[in-house]
């Protein structure tokens, strides 16, 4: 029992038998005064009790004085009155705690996943948890949070992760992984608690700045993401015109990368079928991101407009030809000029990649700090003006509100139509939004933490860059055993794409969809989303292996 409900029993308690204590005084006084009869004190509380809860009136009624059948009708409404109040106020919350289940303290489970307090990086690291089929368990000293989590269906228990009696029965001595997912000063608390129970155990620290690593090393912790970094370096890649190698090396040759089809290229406004790419470019188009939307397959009749992005497979050399292909044909040579808005701990990652190319950089910042030019607030158009958003070729957008990154995004746009807007969105339900206010890009906060969490925990498949919000991983060939790409028709099916075989512990690149035909013992090196990959695997994992 909750102890503010226990507050308001003895409350309501107090309150009735005050009532009642001063009813049977006035009954007592006035059936002496009016009716001219001796009653006793507990012949008064009798009177009372009955009238409060509408029993009856025994002996003693009727009264001849108008003041004592008003004073029984009073006593009569005060009882009703009473259960009106007192169940809604008093009960209905008590009832309402007994039917709710409450979040365990205590769990069950082997080869489990602990994540030590819940946030945006821990939602869709449990997605992905979920989507292998991976237990978990979190745990959650808030009481309404763990409350909250429970009852949607998560798999929470209520406690301190900094306790030892807490991970011991989160069931530490028999788990797998522990994410450590607070502040610094808690997760290295939690760390030593974690090693006087369990020396073994992985544990994988989420930092909020990447300078923080050296003491969560020192304290134990075996690996440490940084999540801002790498999305602040990023949103760098995604300025135009910049030459940063932002490829996913296959094999010797083989490469993934995203091409974004710039307006004025030769590539644009064109579809894939006449621009003619699958068949001058020995090349895999794995899919296509328009807007926060990725499309795999992509049909040969799509229309690259400008700001779509690609994604492609395919030989080094024939991926840097096509790059230029979907590069503007006219050109401005002037030193571009590009914003960054926020100097945290992204927003100073993205400064040190595009200070090494040939930009002008700007930032803007609330505070003044060592390093902003430029002082004010973002939603004031006087602040851009200032900062020269007039001739900006690309704005990122890297600060802690979504909403204040939302009315920024809209301002921005509206006065200057051409800049290239990159933006950090913390909240995952916020990217369409931004995309809505006139984003170019987009990228979740949360699902790069997330994805980077998932990397680090299965380290047994290859996984493409977190940033790319797109999984490559090696699975077994299963059930495509026997047949061929033609015959199997994979891309159709899933929405995934293989891109290499791996057999006898060598890559196979050059797979021919009619001849090449994949064999018990093969691995395969598929891209595509969550769900297509999910797909692949219900569709042709071998259930006997």
């Amino acid at each position: 029992m909750h102890k503010d409900l226990k507050k308001r029993i003895v409350f309501a308690t107090l309150i009735v038998a005050s009532i009642i204590v001063i009813y049977a005084e006035i009954f007592l006084w006035s059936m002496l005064f009016f009716e001219n009869r001796d009653v006793t004190f507990a012949q008064s509380l009798q009177v009372v009790v009955e009238s409060l809860t509408t029993s009856g009136y025994g002996g003693f009624s009727p009264w001849e004085s108008d003041f004592l059948n008003y004073f029984v009708l009073i006593m009569n409404l005060t009882g009703v009155v009473l259960v009106f109040v007192a169940f809604p106020v008093f009960f209905l919350p008590f009832l309402k705690g007994a039917i709710e289940k409450s979040p365990p303290t205590k769990v069950t489970k082997k080869n489990h996943i602990i994540i030590c307090s819940y946030s945006t990086h821990a939602e869709v690291l449990i997605k992905e948890l979920t989507s292998r089929n991976q237990d978990y368990v979190i745990i959650e000293s808030g009481e309404e949070t763990a409350k909250d989590l429970f009852g949607s269906g998560l798999e929470v228990m209520k406690g301190n992760p900094e306790s030892e009696s807490t991970l011991e029965a989160a069931g530490l001595k028999h788990a797998k992984v522990v994410v450590l997912n607070s502040t610094t000063d808690k997760n290295i608390s939690i760390i030593f608690s974690i090693r006087n129970i369990n020396k073994s155990v992985k544990t994988i620290a989420v930092l909020e700045d990447e300078e923080m690593e050296t003491y969560h090393k020192l304290a134990g912790a075996d690996s440490t993401i940084s999540p801002r970094q790498l999305i602040g370096k990023s949103l760098a890649v995604q300025v135009p015109a910049i030459s940063i190698n932002d490829s996913v090396e296959i094999d010797n040759t083989i490469e993934l990368i995203e091409i974004d089809i710039e307006e004025g290229s030769e590539l644009c406004n064109k579809s894939i079928g006449e621009a003619h790419l699958l068949d001058k470019y020995p090349i895999n188009i794995i899919g296509a991101w328009k807007n926060d939307e990725f499309q795999s397959p992509v049909s040969p009749d799509l229309i690259l407009k400008s700001k779509i992005r690609l994604l492609v497979a395919g030989d080094r050399d024939e991926l840097a030809k096509l790059s230029k292909k979907a590069e503007a044909t006219i050109r401005h040579f002037a030193r571009n000029k590009v914003l960054i808005v926020g100097y945290g701990v992204s927003g100073k990652a993205a400064f040190s990649i595009l200070e090494t190319k040939s930009v002008e950089l700007k930032v803007i910042d609330i505070r003044n700090e060592e390093g902003v030019n430029i002082v004010g607030d973002i939603r004031e158009p006087e602040t851009l003006q200032e900062a020269g958003i007039n001739d900006a070729s690309a704005m990122i957008i890297t600060i802690q509100d979504d909403t204040i990154a939302l009315f920024a995004t809209l301002l921005a746009r509206s006065m200057n139509s051409k800049t290239h807007i990159i933006v950090r969105a913390n909240n995952i339900e916020n990217v369409k939004k931004l995309y809505d206010a006139g984003a170019d890009y987009v990228q979740s906060l949360a699902t790069v933490s997330g994805r980077m969490l998932a990397s680090s925990i299965f380290e047994d498949e290859t996984s493409l860059a977190a940033e790319k919000q797109i999984n490559l991983v090696q699975l077994p060939a299963g059930n495509l055993s026997g047949t061929t790409l033609a015959k199997s028709n994979v891309r159709a099916e899933t929405g995934c794409t293989i891109l290499t075989v791996i057999r006898e512990g060598k890559k196979i690149s050059a797979i021919d969809p009619h001849e090449f035909k994949f064999r018990d013992q093969d691995d395969v090196i598929v891209v595509g989303t969550d769900e297509s990959i999910r797909q692949f695997e219900k569709m042709y994992r071998d259930l006997n292996l």
